[in-house]
């Protein structure tokens, strides 16, 4: 049986109401309809709770249902890949500020080593968009991506603003950075925007 009809039952045999539940469980009607229908899956706290309170092991709510065990190893992987991307963040924003301190002179490199630099900043940009790209398919739930516009836009006039200053002050260097930093978050706009 599939784990939205096993709800279902559970709450029928009860003789409750989808609202009584949802009251019970600190949630919406609409969420308890949208697990009774698989529209989605509860978390791990939620999977716990609605075991305990139709007092029905987690392994009955579970068996039979590829579909939502499928969407708990979906969460796994994504929990175990946000350190990577935060790691992944982190070492972009040192690259951009090595750069930076070369570029205005406040420490200077030889060329080689703030080549290498560059590249290896412009490969681990690459890496985090990557796995950006491969959290957003993995996940099941769709993010709210239309409140983030805004700030990426935000950022896109800000860095594109700021490139074209520098540009004409002859900072070609720092300008170039805050021109790609424009275009990464173009990319990022790009990727996620909405298929209709």
């Amino acid at each position: 049986m599939k784990f939205g009809n096993r709800l279902k039952q559970e709450r029928q045999k009860k003789q409750m109401t989808q609202q009584k539940v949802a009251d019970d469980l600190n949630v919406s009607r609409q969420t308890i309809s949208s697990w009774e229908t698989e529209n989605s899956y509860p978390d791990i706290e939620s999977l716990i709770q609605l075991s305990n309170y139709y007092q029905v092991s987690l392994d009955t709510l579970l068996k039979e249902d590829t579909g939502m065990t499928e969407y708990l190893k979906k969460q796994e992987v994504l929990k175990s890949i946000k350190p990577v991307t935060i790691v992944l963040t982190i070492i972009d924003v040192m690259f951009i500020a090595l750069i930076c301190t070369d570029l205005l002179g406040i420490i200077k490199f030889n060329s080689w080593v703030i080549r290498l630099v560059f590249v290896m900043g412009i490969l681990n940009a690459i890496a985090l968009i990557l796995l950006s790209v491969f959290m957003k398919k993995v996940s099941a739930k769709p993010t709210n991506y239309q409140k983030r516009i805004p700030i990426y836009v935000t950022i896109v006039a800000i860095s594109i603003v700021i490139s074209i200053i520098l540009g004409y002050l002859g900072q070609l260097g720092v300008s170039g950075i805050f021109g790609g930093i424009a275009f990464g978050c173009i990319i990022v706009l790009l990727i996620n925007r909405k298929k209709k």
